[in-house]
């Protein structure tokens, strides 16, 4: 559980500290998705972790899309 936090934070951490690095919304997208499948990936077990791990790539693309300076 310990690691699924770290984890968790330090995909977090990351998607904050480059969220405001560019202007490019497809490449904010990219960045969110990418951490949002890492953090959804974190949850569920065997169907349920392929779910979480696709509506945390959406969620986080949507986020990263509309992420502004």
């Amino acid at each position: 559980m310990k690691t699924r936090l770290t984890i968790v934070a330090l995909a977090g951490a990351l998607m904050l500290s480059v969220a405001g690095c560019t202007d490019n919304t497809a490449m904010n997208a990219a960045t969110g998705a990418a951490v949002g499948g890492v953090i959804g990936n974190q949850f569920g077990s065997g169907q349920g972790k392929t779910a979480m791990t696709v509506a945390g790539a959406a969620a986080g693309a949507a986020v990263g899309a509309n992420a502004t300076n």
